[in-house]
């Protein structure tokens, strides 16, 4: 092969194996962290980041949706509510489409639905003296409906979230974890699904308020759903949290052993070895595992939070409730979370114990 071309070819070659090493998973970047602590100790490390992940799986729908009363209305009446410009409405949601809305379209139904008896209520009562036997009877009709259906708006918001298909997707355990690194023009999709979380939470913070007007971006709902389910930001982050959970604590049973079995440093001072320990703590976790625990902290601190307003403010299942308590609850040592956070913080007190009895804490001479 003439030698340009010999050169040409090399240079594919490197740029390959460069590309291959930039795009290196969580998973391996996790797995060579522990690897070469491991190695260093003389301690057999597995985290078995590749078994399937113990994460609690979401409940099936028929537990997260709430019932709902089918407010059925005779002809009379509904000749009665074209006073209030509800026939439209109504003729929709009694369509064959409209018997098997979507949650999210059923919100939007509701949310209009109450907004225009709300302001028939109000149309009537400004005139009383005025008010005929027919109009006397439509009011009665429009109280009961609207008591209704403002007593159900809640759990309607809540099927809309909760029993929807995109937000399944968001707690589904079969998702790849969150990218490693991100290029300055490339996102891995969090903040576009928290801000569409975060719009979600808005009308449940909206219709909490009993004066509460229809919000102008109520026609783009839908985008959000597909926000949601075009990234699925949450499935990813519950990987990213077992993965780490997993090296974190695996990582600090080892430096515990360690210690147990044959102190690295037995007279207080460096050895070699320690130095060794010393450049895997610094080369691997604090330059590569700790910027992206950082970054899934980070962001997961956000989609917990609006979460736990959801489920907190709306009448939740029990099954949501058993499942939140799960995942997300600070009062379940046992929850994904709590696991995170202590094996968070069993990794920083084992890296701490062995680099003090080494005089290698960062900061010292």
């Amino acid at each position: 092969m003439h030698r340009p071309l010999r050169n040409c070819a090399l240079l594919l070659c490197l740029s390959a194996l460069l590309a291959g090493c930039g795009q290196a998973s969580p998973e391996d970047m996790l797995d060579n962290y522990s690897d070469r602590v491991a190695r260093v100790l003389d301690e057999a490390i597995d985290s078995h980041l590749d078994a399937t992940p113990a994460i609690a799986l979401l409940p099936p729908r028929r537990e997260r949706l709430l019932p709902l009363t089918d407010l059925r209305q005779g002809l009379i009446e509904v000749l009665t509510l074209r006073h209030c410009n509800l026939l439209g409405l109504i003729a929709q949601r009694n369509s064959s489409l409209g018997k098997v809305m979507l949650p999210s379209k059923q919100l939007v139904y509701e949310m209009r639905l109450l907004s225009q008896i709300r302001d028939c209520r109000l149309a009537l009562a400004q005139s009383p003296e005025t008010l005929t036997d027919a109009d006397t009877r439509l009011m009665q009709q429009l109280d009961s409906i609207h008591h209704l259906k403002t007593k159900e708006l809640p759990a309607v918001l809540w099927n809309a979230i909760y029993a929807s298909r995109e937000m399944e997707s968001n707690f589904s355990i079969g998702d790849p974890p969150l990218p490693l690194r991100l290029n300055d023009n490339q996102s891995d999709g969090s903040e576009a699904a928290l801000r569409s979380l975060q719009t979600l939470t808005d009308l449940q913070t909206l219709i909490a308020s009993p004066h509460w007007q229809l919000p102008a971006g109520l026609d783009q709902l839908e985008q959000h759903y597909q926000t949601l389910e075009a990234n699925r930001f949450g499935s990813q982050w519950l990987k990213s949290v077992w993965l780490l959970s997993q090296t974190l604590e695996h990582t600090a049973r080892a430096l515990d052993r360690r210690q147990q079995r044959a102190n690295i440093c037995p007279q207080q001072r460096p050895t070699p070895k320690a130095r060794i320990l010393l450049n895997v703590f610094t080369k691997y976790y604090a330059a590569e595992v700790q910027p992206y625990m950082a970054r899934v902290d980070r962001s997961g601190q956000r989609w917990r939070a609006l979460h736990r307003q959801l489920l907190d403010s709306l009448p939740a299942t029990a099954a949501m409730r058993e499942y939140q308590w799960r995942i997300f609850a600070d009062a379940n040592p046992d929850s994904l979370w709590q696991s995170y956070i202590q094996a968070r913080d069993h990794h920083s007190r084992s890296w701490q114990t062995t680099l003090r009895q080494c005089n290698l804490m960062p900061g010292r001479e």
